[in-house]
This record gives C-alpha cells, sequence and structure tokens, in this order.
C-alpha cells in the first residue's frame, strides 16, 4: 500500500516524525492526511517557510569524505608544478575524494588531502612537457572554480605504457562522480519559456530554470534564473527564490559589453557571466544557457530594436530547439 512521507508535519506530530526519520513502517495515505489536519477550532497549518536553498563544498576532513567505500581507487602521481611530484593514493568516493600519500611521500612531509565533490569543477586532460618518455605519461587536472580567484587545481599523472587508458578511466569517473553530485542539489523541475500567468515581470521571459550560483569561496546557493528578452538597450538575469517568480534575490543586468564564457574539457557544466559563476545541471542545459544567453548579447552589440510579442515567440521557439 502506499506511505505517505509528509515533511510538512515532522515538529507537531510524533508518527509523522517518526516515519520521515525512517523509524516506523510509515503512515497509510488516508491515515497521514487524518493525523496531519489541524484540530477543530484551530487555523489551519500555513505553508512551509520559503527559504534559499544553500550548500558548502568546503569539507576537507579525510573522515567526512571517506564515511563510505571508495568506488574507485588506484595509485597516480601528484604534480605541484615547480615543486615536486609524489607518488599518492586517489580514491573516489560518493561524496568527494580522498589523496593519501605515499609512505615516502608522507616522510616528505605530504598530508592526505580530502575534498568534497564541487559542481563548479572542470575535468580536463593536459599535455605536459617532461624530460621522459612523454608517451609514458598521461596528465589530467581538477580544477575546483571558487570566487575571487582563489580557485584549486590538482594536476595528476598516470605513467607507463597503459598510462593514456588509465587516464581515460579516472577522468571519466571524475566527471560521473561530480554530475552526481551536481544533479543531487537540484530540485525536480524543467525548464521553461512560458511566462507565469498573471505575473507581469515574467512577460519577457526567453527561458527560465533553476542554476546553482558560486556565492562565496565554498558556499554553493540553488537559484531560479530567468533570462529576459532585450528592451531599451540593456537585458536582464534575474534570480528568484523559486519558480514562483514573486521574490528576487539578485540580478545580473547583460549589456553589449557583457562577457560570457565557459571551459570545455572532459567535464564542466560552469559558465560565466561577467563575474558571476553558475553551473548548470548538464552539458545540454549549459549549452542552452550559454547560447541564449550570448543570443541576447548580439541583439545588444547590433542595437536591435525592442522584441514585438511576435518575436518573443520566435525567441521562445528557437529556445525550444
Amino acid at each position: 500500500r502506499d506511505v505517505y512521507r509528509p515533511m510538512c508535519c515532522a515538529g507537531l506530530q510524533r508518527g509523522c516524525r517518526e516515519d520521515v526519520d525512517g523509524d516506523t513502517p510509515g503512515y497509510p495515505v488516508k491515515e497521514a492526511v487524518d493525523a496531519c489536519a489541524s484540530p477543530p477550532g484551530a487555523f489551519p497549518m500555513g505553508p512551509a517557510e520559503r527559504t534559499l536553498p544553500t550548500f558548502t563544498t568546503a569539507c576537507d576532513k579525510a573522515g567526512t569524505v571517506s564515511n563510505s567505500e571508495a568506488f574507485y581507487s588506484g595509485k597516480v602521481l601528484r604534480l605541484v608544478l615547480g615543486e615536486a611530484i609524489h607518488e599518492m593514493t586517489l580514491a573516489l568516493h560518493v561524496n568527494g575524494f580522498v589523496l593519501a600519500p605515499s609512505s615516502s611521500a608522507r616522510r616528505s612531509g605530504q598530508e592526505t588531502i580530502a575534498r568534497v565533490w564541487s559542481p563548479f569543477s572542470l575535468v580536463e586532460k593536459c599535455q605536459v612537457k617532461t624530460r621522459q618518455d612523454a608517451s609514458q605519461w598521461a596528465v589530467f587536472k581538477l580544477t575546483v572554480f571558487r570566487r575571487e580567484g582563489n580557485d584549486r587545481c590538482f594536476y595528476f599523472a598516470c605513467t607507463g605504457s597503459n598510462a593514456p587508458a588509465e587516464r581515460e578511466i579516472w577522468v571519466e569517473k571524475l566527471g560521473e562522480a561530480i554530475g552526481r553530485v551536481t544533479k543531487s542539489l537540484y530540485p525536480s523541475h524543467a525548464i521553461t519559456v512560458k511566462p507565469i500567468p498573471g505575473n507581469r515581470q515574467t512577460s519577457t521571459r526567453i527561458v527560465a530554470g533553476y542554476l546553482l550560483y558560486c556565492v562565496t569561496l565554498d558556499k554553493v546557493a540553488c537559484l531560479y534564473c530567468e533570462l529576459h528578452a532585450h528592451a531599451g538597450g540593456r537585458a536582464e538575469l534575474a534570480c528568484y527564490l523559486d519558480e514562483q517568480c514573486d521574490c528576487k534575490v539578485m540580478s545580473v543586468q547583460l549589456s553589449e559589453n557583457t562577457v560570457v564564457g565557459t571551459r570545455k574539457g572532459t567535464y564542466c557544466t560552469v559558465f560565466g557571466v561577467d563575474n558571476n559563476r553558475f553551473a548548470a545541471r548538464s552539458y545540454v542545459e549549459k549549452d542552452l544557457w550559454l547560447r541564449a544567453v550570448s543570443n541576447i548579447k548580439v541583439k545588444l552589440m547590433f542595437d536591435a530594436h525592442d522584441p514585438t510579442a511576435s518575436e518573443l515567440a520566435v525567441f521562445r521557439d528557437a529556445v525550444r530547439e
């Protein structure tokens, strides 16, 4: 039978709270609704408080990252550019990675490094000149983008005759792990181009959907973003609390001088609009947002007239494609 797991009354009904925590089998649908109903003569329960979802990627404790078994691990070389090369064990976990030094590296002062996965990451293969046979080296890089230019870069290398094939596995596993974490931070939703009936401020919407936003060094927020058509020589990327679009959190103004960019690699869903960094849910959605913002910028560069209702419909159809 169906089981209802209500979060709305977790603080009021003991049975519901235990069910949410998984300590009891759960209420059947009808019983749960009856249990959550307001008592006679009382005001009905109001809506849950709407808050901005934020997440941190600052955890660097190995115990926190490695609380589950690694799904992939192996020996790699860690390259500290301009300093040294150390043999280490790289272990990939569901929520992050742990880099443990070998006994010789530990004697030279290397310590265990641990980081949780960040949606604002780039995984790429690198070409590095070495004094040894280049065919025996295969280098890859993990970059964690942070605010204010404090990006973290980790260089790794596989060695030996099978190095290129081993690198392919590593970059694939890294991308899959980061992608799973990124998608887990998103609420269930579909990107839309339709304005909200009765909400005039969404009338010039071109595309709207959730995006992750890099707030501070290691703080990420999930914003509902809405790209508006150009008007009066400017355009706006409005960011709201949620898809109701009645509580604006911030606004990114677009002009002909706006810088729009991204990075190419084996894995990267990050793109920038001036000094603002966003992470899309997937490659496909990143490309959609980039194309939409870039098209608006082109129209601003050529002083295009404000779009009519029929032209707005054409813009939205282009996004659907």
